[in-house]
């Protein structure tokens, strides 16, 4: 059994295939689990190897140059002896077939925040470049969380390649476009049909199309119209029904042209419908409910009552004051201090001790006390137009405040979307360059890397949570520097266990077996052979509490782990440019923004 594919290191099986293997791995540099999907190529029909081996490392191509939160990442392709593989993301979730599989029905608000999760990832991939072809359920991962992820672009069709010609089927019958099983050019709008296909399914709980072979779901996608969905439930929405019907449309040209279209389409049409969803969607945060949950969902939704606490009486309190402004004609509270406080003192007796009798929320009905039908006290007191006036300064000061930190915060947020802005074609430039880093590193005088060259770069980040406007968690990237053959290692006798974590502290792997070396007659050195590379890791973490950028750095100057802060508005394009320049080895400081910890 393998227990190395190139530097991962292999935990467990996850799943097995024909041709290869799906294992979880640990990258001992970058200290995270990966995915392994694997091919043995010696398990392959001679036929078809040429074909197979170059879908495989075509998905690495295609998803490995996009970077969005609900795509799957790919890290790296590679061969080891008889094994090709790709590493990956590790996600743990589960397959939305899996769920369909089990006739999961989802609240039409949970169906949308998928779907949307969905497009806005298509859409993308198809920005650059990148059209999927195989959008299907199987290949959609949900974690607990609810965050999305797209997998698979093994059948992928890169624009800028010819890979795959005119007239070849690819992917699954019941998700596949009529242009796809007529052999026409495939396009995005393959991938729009696709989606449509799922949204249908989630809608009805079944597939548009079926039968006992391809020759008969093909019949029925290029000639027959699906089931009307009303025909499985009639309380669809109608403007959701034409937006299912257009996505699905024959004729790619009678489509949504984009899936941003569609994704707006989607939008609008749920909003309209009044369907759980009057928020913002992108600020809804999907929970996955079993049938128990939805069932105690549905009866709250058609409760008369809602449930008020404590966090709600800022926001009533000012529709309060709003209603009392439009009845005075203007925006002076002091005008109407009765109205205000009256409903301070409704809003204090709810939330009581006594009122709520050891409880912890109190239901009340959901629509606003008109003041008209308020019993007023006298709106001569002074003493009340004091109190208005004390409670409107207070929630001025408050929002004051929750202003100031909504905007240090999205300081942070848009300086590190700016770095990961930066890094993505960055990295991807001198990938293909692998220039050679002028910086000498020394783990000791006698040990010493030089002539480097970069490789590999990758980058990573992260958001607070699943919904579309989350602030940015942090962004991470690293490469490596590769020396022109292994470095010899020279250093006084002392404790072996002493020198394996010092070495093991800055990533550098040892290549002779230390404990052999450790065997050999003691001498006045001790000499071994270090692998001629060695990671170098940043990560900008965003410190909201604190409005600043923690930079994590290990062998960025020199060998060794170095922490800086960073001022989210020194984040310029001079900035960046600075900090790559050092990066290539072009110049010899890191940018003065930078300040150690």
């Amino acid at each position: 059994m393998l227990s190395k594919l190139g530097k991962y290191e292999i935990k467990r099986e996850l799943g097995r295939g024909a041709m290869g293997i799906v294992y979880e791995c640990f990258d001992p540099f970058i200290q995270r689990a990966v995915a392994i999907k694997t091919i043995q190529k010696s398990r392959i029909d001679k036929a078809e190897a040429q074909e197979v081996l170059s879908r495989f490392r075509r998905e690495a191509q295609a998803a490995g140059r996009l970077s969005h939160p609900n795509i799957v990442s790919i890290y790296e392709y590679g061969e080891d002896g008889d094994v090709a593989f790709i590493a990956m993301e590790f996600v743990v979730g589960t397959e939305l077939k899996d769920y369909f599989d089990r006739a999961v029905r989802f609240p039409i608000g949970d169906s949308a925040k998928i779907m949307i999760q969905l497009l806005d990832a298509l859409e993308y991939s198809h920005g650059c470049g990148v059209v999927h072809r195989d959008i299907k359920p199987s290949n959609i991962l949900i974690t607990q969380e609810g965050q999305v992820k797209i997998a698979d672009f093994g059948i992928a069709k890169i624009e800028s390649s010819d890979l795959t010609q005119v007239g070849t089927i690819l992917g699954t019958p019941s998700y596949m476009s009529p242009e796809q099983f007529m052999g026409q050019a495939v396009d995005r709008r393959s991938d729009i049909y696709s989606a449509g296909v799922i949204l249908y399914q989630f809608l009805t709980g079944q597939r548009p199309f079926t039968g006992s072979n391809m020759t008969v779901i093909m019949h029925k996608v290029i000639h027959q119209a699906p089931a009307p969905v009303s025909e499985f439930n009639p309380d669809i929405p109608k403007a959701l029904l034409e937006v299912v019907n257009r996505a699905m449309a024959k004729r790619p040209a009678d489509r949504f042209q984009t899936a941003s279209e569609f994704m707006k389409a989607l939008k609008a049409a749920v909003e309209s419908s009044g369907t759980a969803m009057q928020a913002s969607i992108s600020e809804v945060t999907l929970k996955l409910l079993d049938s128990a949950q939805h069932l105690q969902r549905k009866a709250k939704a058609d409760s008369s009552t809602i449930d008020f606490s404590m966090d709600d009486f800022e926001e009533r309190l000012k529709e309060t004051q709003r209603e009392a402004d439009r009845q005075a004609g203007k925006a002076n509270y002091e005008e109407r201090p009765d109205t205000l406080l009256r409903e301070i003192n409704q809003e204090f007796l709810r939330s009581s001790p006594a009122h709520q009798e050891n409880k912890t929320t109190v239901a009340v009905t959901p629509a606003p006390v008109a003041p008209s039908k308020l019993n007023l006290v006298s709106a001569g007191s002074s003493l009340l137009a004091r109190l208005a006036r004390e409670a409107k300064e207070k929630i001025d000061s408050r929002q004051s405040t929750l202003q100031n930190s909504q905007d240090k915060a999205r300081r942070v947020d848009d300086a590190l979307n700016r770095i990961m802005q930066f890094l993505h074609p960055f990295i991807q430039h001198v990938n293909d360059v692998e220039p050679t880093i002028n910086r000498t590193y020394r783990f000791d005088a006698h040990t010493v890397y030089a002539n480097l060259k970069w490789r590999d770069a990758t980058i990573d980040h992260r958001k607070l949570s699943v919904s579309d406007a989350a602030m940015m968690d942090y962004v991470a990237f690293s490469y490596k520097l590769c020396a022109p053959e292994s470095v010899p290692l020279k250093r006084p006798w002392g404790p072996l266990e002493t020198l394996k974590k010092e070495l093991q502290h800055l990533r550098l792997r040892v290549i002779d077996e230390m404990d052999t070396v450790n065997k050999k007659p003691k001498q006045e050195w001790l000499e071994a052979r270090l692998a001629p590379d060695f990671p170098v890791q940043i990560r900008f973490q965003g410190n909201y509490n604190e409005s600043i950028i923690e930079v994590m750095c290990r062998n960025i100057e020199a060998f060794g782990v170095t922490a800086f802060k960073l001022n989210p508005d020194e984040v310029t394009t001079e900035f960046l440019d600075e900090f790559g320049l050092f990066l290539l080895g072009r110049s010899d400081s890191l940018p003065p923004q930078l300040r150690h910890v």
